[in-house]
């Protein structure tokens, strides 16, 4: 076998991927190396169409055979790098593919660089041929496909698992334009709505050649046939076609070509098919991953603007490049959240999403009935200003199965693929926000009712005193939607003196603020009709036996103070309750009250009184269990740590003093209280010294 070498110059258009294949088929005929063709064929492809790509001048092809196999060199007249193959090939990619492909199907490849411009090349060793040997006989009066093309054809499905669906196409269709002497060839495959789209093409196409009219013009129930000039090869089932190769001028093939011709496109077909089914399963894979995580995120969502700006966050971008939720608000509508896939534009969405016809329309679209799917919507309904007008805008409603919410609006980029396959996975996503919605209304609802009982629980300010100060702190354990059963309270009861009162009831809910109201009223009424604290609480007792299986046990403390010269006179009543505290001015405590029984337990009970002046400068310290139970583990907060932290307040106002005291029972330990709190701090100061004492403070609640 001699060595040959053939060097001719190609033009910087769609032509030169076929004269490239020809010459190299024909040095590989001449030289007998049957078994290199294919991927001699396939490089040469890659390395001429990219050169006419990227590079747009005219090419030199050189081809050189021998025993040594066979060696492909193309040269273009534009200097520069060459992409290094890193990562890897899928269907996705473009950029690289030719790089890809020399490093895995040629023997040894590089590259050569001048100021005059760049050559590729590849070598291909010798191969043994595996193709069976063909039956001896007479040849048919048209000459047929050589074997490597039928090879070719009858093995795709080999060669998509070694180099991809994509480039098996592109060389399938370079191959039936040789074969058969076709002008050109294309492949049409599926579009949104029904339509048709160009998929891939080979060769000078013409400029008029329209899928659409194509699909239109096909007679119906036909695979194969004849639309002026040009073979049409229909994939898909016969009155149900999804695609079609079309190959530009072979509408003359005779019976055998036409077979060939159809057993490619049939090939082809299940190529395509087994991508889309892959494709399927991989999209359905993550869109049961997407829902996975949905619900996760949406489960911890009890807030509504957290739920619907998750919603928003979830579909942008993986479906759309902005998202709006709108929610119902009587006739109308409000926004909610919204995203953009461009941050900077968030705030210009907002605006223009807040506009009087966006909200006019997402108005109607909120008042769909649920069960209603979603919907396109029409150039003429949207807005003037919305974002992206050309692109295609989708209103999913956002509803549960007795109620509306609200909707989603989500807009793809101009000239994007439209969602049409996404809306399934869009509704399910939408319909569980919905719910997380609903969920988180009603808990902002409860939380707000929780909110409003609790307010009228405790008094709405502190007095301002002549000869008292107070400070209070208050914090209610949960998650904010029950009512605490810890209260306080402060009341005149003539005569300048003052009643403070501070309790706990067992447990909490709508259960123990029914207790709470009726020991603050019962209290109140007894005191101000004069009645002494023990008293008031034996009254208090009573009224919650009567209530029977509704009554709740509490501890409570009760004291009168009177201002006067020197401080104020203290008479304190405990039932059951921990014990107040005296805080000295040079920090000294001192626990007073003799505990008690506490009440709604025995229609008898035992109340002591004690009475003790309150010095100018100290402090009455009135406190819940919620501190002195407060746990880091196995260690309590106890009456040490108390006296400790109250030492430190020496010498500060009341309300120091309460909010004190609430920072370190608060950072005792890392978890969250499982009790309320309450703290009550009345702080004796000279009579007519108005100028130390605080103005009204609202109550603190956390």
């Amino acid at each position: 076998m001699t060595t040959s070498e053939v060097r001719v110059s190609l033009p910087a258009d769609a032509r030169s991927a076929g004269l490239a294949r020809r010459h190299v088929r024909a040095a590989c005929d001449e030289a007998g190396q049957d078994a290199l063709v294919d991927d001699a064929l396939l490089l040469v492809t890659e390395l001429v169409t990219n050169a006419v790509v990227h590079a747009g001048t005219a090419l030199e092809l050189g081809v050189t055979t021998g025993p040594g196999g066979i060696r492909v060199e193309v040269s273009d007249g534009r200097p520069g790098g060459l992409p290094l193959p890193t990562g890897s090939v899928d269907e996705g990619r473009e950029g690289g593919r030719g790089l890809f492909l020399l490093d895995r199907l040629a023997s040894t490849w590089g590259s050569t660089h001048t100021p005059a411009g760049k050559s590729l090349w590849f070598a291909l060793g010798p191969r043994e041929s595996t193709a069976a040997p063909l039956s001896v006989g007479e040849p048919p009066a048209a000459e047929p496909l050589d074997l490597p093309d039928v090879a070719w054809l009858l093995a795709l499905g080999d060669r998509a698992a070694e180099l991809g669906t994509a480039q098996v196409v592109r060389e399938t269709l370079h191959r039936l334009v040789e074969g058969l002497s076709a002008s050109w060839a294309v492949l049409l495959g599926p579009a949104p709505r029904g339509m048709w789209q160009l998929a891939e093409q080979v060769g000078a196409v013409p400029d008029e050649l329209v899928a659409e009219r194509i699909r239109r013009s096909l007679p119906s129930g036909v695979r194969t046939t004849s639309l002026v000039g040009d073979l049409v090869l229909v994939l898909g089932r016969t009155g149900d076609p999804w695609g079609a190769v079309v190959l530009g001028g072979a509408a003359g093939l005779d019976e055998s070509r036409c077979a060939l011709a159809r057993l490619a496109a049939d090939g082809l077909e299940v190529l395509l098919l087994e991508d889309r089914s892959r494709a399927d399963l991989h999209r359905d894979r993550g869109s049961l991953a997407l829902l996975a995580e949905a619900s996760e995120m949406f489960a911890g969502a009890l807030d509504v603007t957290l739920a619907t700006t998750l919603l928003c966050q979830l579909v942008v971008p993986r479906f759309g490049v902005w998202a709006a939720v709108y929610g119902s608000a009587g006739r109308g509508a409000q926004l909610l959240a919204a995203t953009h896939a461009d941050e900077q534009q968030g705030a210009e969405l907002r605006v223009r999403l807040s506009s009087e016809q966006a909200l006019n329309l997402a108005g109607e679209l909120a008042m769909t009935r649920p069960g209603q799917g979603p919907r396109l919507l029409q150039p003429p309904e949207r807005p003037v200003g919305l974002p992206s007008p050309g692109s295609e805008v989708l209103a999913i409603p956002l509803s549960t199965r007795s109620r509306s919410l609200g909707v989603l609006l989500l807009a793809r980029a101009d000239g994007a693929e439209p969602v049409s396959d996404d809306i399934p996975v869009l509704v399910d996503l939408t319909r569980r926000a919905a719910l997380a919605v609903e969920g988180a209304r009603l808990y902002e609802e409860r939380s707000a009712v929780a909110q409003a009982l609790q307010a009228s629980l405790l008094p709405p300010a502190l007095p301002e005193v002549d000869g008292l100060v107070f400070g209070a702190r208050y914090a209610a354990a949960g998650e904010g939607n029950e009512v605490g059963g810890d209260f306080y309270d402060v009341f005149p009861v003539g005569d300048g003196r003052w009643a403070v009162a501070i309790g706990d009831v067992c447990g909490k809910g709508p259960e123990a603020a029914t207790i709470t109201g009726l020991a603050r009223n019962v209290l109140r009424l007894m005191v101000e009709e004069g009645r002494p604290p023990e008293q008031a609480f034996r009254r208090l007792n009573t009224a919650i036996l009567d209530l029977g299986d509704r009554g709740r046990f509490l501890t409570a403390a009760l004291a009168i103070l009177e201002p006067r010269e020197g401080g104020a006179r203290v008479l304190l009543a405990t039932a059951g309750h921990p014990p107040p505290v005296v805080l000295g001015t040079s920090g000294t405590v001192r626990f007073v009250g003799t505990g008690g029984t506490l009440l709604g337990v025995t229609p008898d009970v035992e109340i002591e009184v004690q009475q003790f002046d309150l010095a100018v400068g100290e402090h009455l310290v009135l406190y819940t269990d919620g501190v002195t139970e407060r746990r880091d583990g196995a260690r309590w907060f106890g009456e040490a740590t108390l006296r400790t932290s109250l030492r430190q307040a020496a010498g500060r106002t009341p309300d120091q003093v309460a909010g004190h005291l609430e920072l370190q029972v608060r950072g005792f330990g890392p978890s969250a209280a499982s009790d309320d709190l309450a703290v009550l701090v009345v702080g004796a100061v000279p009579l007519r010294e108005r100028a130390v004492v605080q103005a009204p403070v609202d109550a603190a609640r956390v």
